[in-house]
């Protein structure tokens, strides 16, 4: 137990070193930059910046807002950020004085966070404050490199900005990507993904490129230029706020149907749920990664929306069915494959594992009768977790199977109906009391 406690202190006091360190470059500039170009406190841009800078934090892209599932209660609370206000930022390097510019960062999250700078999370702070000097002090030197071109040429000028609007958001994730792998104590495909992906990543290139834009309308028309660029900024946000709130109610709304389709049936009610968590702990054994967890976690809770499509007197017969009856039933990981494949995202995740969920390892399975290594891994797992539970629950035309039936019937049929791989955790977890 102390050496592990050794481990975790040695750990978050990198989080502490890194950000400190940055924190000390980040001074450092700022005296080098006041010492060698004076601080102008006459200059209304100066405060007009500053004003701007506080309107583009209040609409951040919050990465904490996409960490929200398992990585670490611990850090459930933290805020970390990587504004919208790359464009008051990189405009600031290029108009005011650099030591003018260096202080805004400062000055504004003193002014909207300064209770997490009188807190034990005050790295935080420290580390948005000083990430965003960093850069604007980088953005300053590379804008004036070519000083001539930049006086006097007006197309290529708005490239060298583009440029380091391009280099100033690469960076910054860098600086942000090393964060998260120092706090969450991992490096992943699955952190990355949660930086970057679901149309972060496109989001935040676009507001890159609208700093193009906005330079050269800032060119034409002045400081004026920026109330513009918000404006927008607050567009795009709203956009990518919406369209998650209609995939999100699409989800909301097959979870509904298939909740009420059991509820049609007392003998099916939870098995979604209970399919989607023995999916889960399988899925996790095996070493799949939280987003495609989430995935199959919801495929589990998914597998038989089909049904609806289902007569209901087919659905909810209390005896056997019969051989017509069981063909149209056959029906349903299909007709769940084009109900679920209306959602984007799901059309070659989700929608699939359901529509070959039903298939065998031996290729006599239905829809399409594929075998082995052919069927998605996925499907392979929601078919033994759909097969255990319905097995160990009452039907209307059998008693449940006891825990010990189940597993017989598991193990006889590894290679038949089942991938051998799976059947071996799925032991494993059953063993070790995780099903």
């Amino acid at each position: 137990m102390k050496k592990k406690g050794v481990a975790l202190d040695l750990k978050e006091s990198l989080v502490h070193i890194y950000t400190l360190a940055l924190g000390a470059i980040y001074v450092a500039l700022l005296f080098y930059a006041i010492k060698k170009y004076g601080f102008d406190y006459s200059s209304i841009d100066f405060y007009l910046f500053f004003l701007f800078s506080l309107f583009f934090e209040f609409i951040p892209v919050r990465f904490q807002t996409f960490f929200e599932n398992k990585f670490d209660e611990k850090y459930k609370e933290h805020d970390l950020y990587l504004s919208a206000g790359l464009i008051v930022s990189v405009l600031s390097a290029i108009h005011l004085n650099i030591s003018n510019a260096l202080i805004i960062p400062f000055l504004v999250f003193l002014v909207l966070r300064s209770n997490v700078l009188f807190s034990k999370n005050y790295y935080y702070f420290i580390f948005n404050v000083s990430s965003i000097g960093i850069l604007v002090f980088l953005s300053f030197k590379v804008y004036n490199v070519f000083p001539n071109v930049v006086k006097n040429s007006l197309i290529l000028s708005s490239f060298v900005v583009a440029l380091i609007s391009i280099f100033y958001f690469v960076l910054n994730l860098s600086f942000v990507l090393t964060f998260l792998t120092l706090v969450y104590r991992r490096f992943s495909k699955d952190v990355i993904f949660k930086l970057i992906g679901e149309g972060r990543l496109t989001n935040l290139f676009s507001t890159s490129i609208n700093t193009f834009i906005v330079y050269i309308l800032y060119k034409f028309i002045g400081i004026s230029a920026i109330p513009v660029s918000f404006f927008t900024i607050i567009g795009i946000q709203l956009g990518n706020y919406y369209a998650t709130k209609y995939r999100q109610a699409k989800l909301d709304l097959l979870t509904a149907l298939a909740k009420s389709l059991e509820e049609k049936d007392s003998y099916t009610y939870g098995h979604g749920e209970n399919v989607a968590k023995i999916s889960v702990a399988i899925a996790k054994e095996l070493g799949i990664q939280d987003k495609e967890l989430n995935l199959i976690e919801i495929a589990g809770l998914l597998h038989d929306v089909g049904k609806i499509g289902i007569p209901d007197f087919i659905v909810t017969k209390t005896g056997k069915l019969t051989r017509d009856e069981y063909e149209i039933m056959k029906e349903h990981p299909k007709k769940g494959y084009e109900i679920l494949s209306q959602i984007t995202e799901f059309k070659d995740t989700v929608a699939k594992w359901v529509l070959h969920h039903h298939e065998r390892w031996d290729g006599k399975g239905y829809p399409e009768g594929i075998s082995g290594e052919e069927i998605p891994l996925e499907s392979r797992i929601l078919m033994i977790a759909d097969v255990y539970h319905a097995l160990t629950s009452d039907r209307p035309y059998r008693e449940a199977w006891s825990k010990e039936q189940a597993i017989g019937f598991i193990k006889d049929n590894a290679g038949i109906m089942f991938d051998p791989k799976i059947v071996n955790i799925f032991l494993k977890l059953i063993e070790g009391g995780s099903i």
